[in-house]
């Protein structure tokens, strides 16, 4: 087909099919050969193309229709609706508020070559679709982009107070949802006023929630040397492995990390008063061998950690927390029938990880018939670590000499 033998006419219909989906819009045209009579009650094949920019710039959007003209050689048709035999592009992609847009149209006639009718400026009715878009949202709404800078800015430059920029209302649910795989889920500054300002009449204006092992749920931060947080009104920390208790205090540990821990003033105290031998007041010794001093009686044990002879351990003070601790002792260790005691020593005995020692240890009277001995000693303990009184003595006639009075003391400093 010679491009002399065909004339086309044609203008479009300003009623594009914007209020529903598929978007489209309108093209009318009569085809006439080159006598100008029509062609009547002929199939014929319409290109049109979206172009941008310029005449000759990029398609956007191609289609290929197979229609027929009526008696008078008029034809209709939709483009961008279905029915297309081929598409290039996609028509609900077209960026309407990009550049100029331009629409070009070819025809073929029985299956001729396209000859190119010519390419004119699209005006007002598929701006109409952009005008769709931009005049509202629709919701659901989901939008993707890319963007070094900002992908959505929005500006509100009045002065008032109470005007806002952005304002997100939700009956029950969340208001405003930010997530972000490594980044800042939001960011918010403010030169001089107060880049987030939470309100809740009855329920939490703020929460920071953290699933992290090393994370933290909320950071407060200031580099300048001012607060880094501030409280007015009432304050509450509980939860997590904080351990929270009536009449306990806040403290930490070398790393920051804060615990509620018993006050000085609520502590049980660690401590206790054992008197008089056991066994009636007298306690026979073993001649010239080790032996613990056993006390029959406690005057005070502020945490029960003191076992009496009768008790396992017998005559044992066991350490429930580590720290220090001073304990006193004083024996009174004597013969009959004025038999000499040739010597009688008191120890200070301490038992960590099951090896005994001696932290301390005083000599009594040598070659007496009566003699008493006192011990004052500190030493640090861990808990499970257990202290008592031993004593060795010796009487010249070979018979036991007696423990006639006792007394062991002890209690942790700090």
């Amino acid at each position: 087909m010679k491009q002399a033998v065909l004339i086309i006419s044609y203008f479009l219909m300003l009623s594009g099919l914007i209020a529903q989906a598929p978007q489209s819009f309108n093209y009318q045209g009569v085809a006439r050969n080159a006598s100008g009579v029509p062609y009547v009650n002929q199939q014929l094949s319409i290109r049109a193309s979206v172009i941008t920019g310029s005449p000759g710039g990029s398609i956007e959007y191609s289609e290929t229709r197979t229609v027929s003209t009526n008696a008078f050689g008029l034809f209709n048709i939709q483009i961008g609706s279905a029915g297309a035999t081929v598409n290039s592009g996609s028509f609900a992609g077209i960026n309407w508020s990009l550049g100029i847009k331009y629409l070009k149209t070819e025809i073929s006639i029985n299956a001729q070559p396209y000859v190119n009718l010519g390419t004119t400026q699209i005006l007002s009715v598929p701006y109409a679709l952009h005008s769709k878009e931009s005049k509202d949202l629709i919701f659901p709404f989901s939008k993707t982009g890319a963007s070094v800078t900002d992908l959505l800015s929005i500006s509100n430059t009045d002065n008032t107070p109470s005007s806002s920029a952005v304002r997100a209302i939700t009956t029950s649910g969340r208001a405003f949802y930010g997530t972000a795989t490594s980044g800042v889920a939001a960011y918010l500054q403010s030169n001089d006023g107060t880049a987030l300002y939470a309100y809740s009449p009855n329920k939490t204006g703020i929460m920071g929630i953290s699933n992290g092992v090393t994370g933290t749920g909320v950071s407060a931060i200031n580099t300048s040397g001012g607060l880094a947080l501030g409280v007015n009104g009432n304050l509450r920390i509980y939860g997590g492995n904080t351990n929270p208790g009536a009449g306990k205090v806040l403290t930490s540990d070398a790393s920051g990390n804060a615990t509620w821990q018993p006050s000085a003033s609520s502590v049980a105290t660690i401590g206790f008063i054992a008197n008089n031998p056991a066994q009636g007041g007298l306690q026979n010794l073993p001649n010239a061998a080790r032996y613990k001093i056993h006390t029959a009686t406690e005057d005070f044990d502020g945490s029960n950690n003191y076992t009496l002879y009768n008790q396992t351990p017998a005559s044992t003070f066991t350490a429930s927390v580590a720290g220090m601790y001073r304990f006193h002792g004083k024996v009174q260790i004597s013969t009959s029938g004025g038999t000499v005691l040739n010597y009688a020593d008191l120890y200070l005995v301490v038992k960590k990880n099951n090896v005994e020692t001696d932290v301390a240890y005083t000599l009594g009277g040598r070659n007496v018939i009566s003699t008493d001995i006192e011990i004052d000693h500190s030493v640090y303990l861990n808990p499970g670590d257990q202290v008592w009184l031993s004593e060795l003595s010796r009487a010249d006639n070979g018979t036991n000499p007696t423990l006639t009075r006792a007394y062991f003391s002890g209690y942790r400093i700090k």
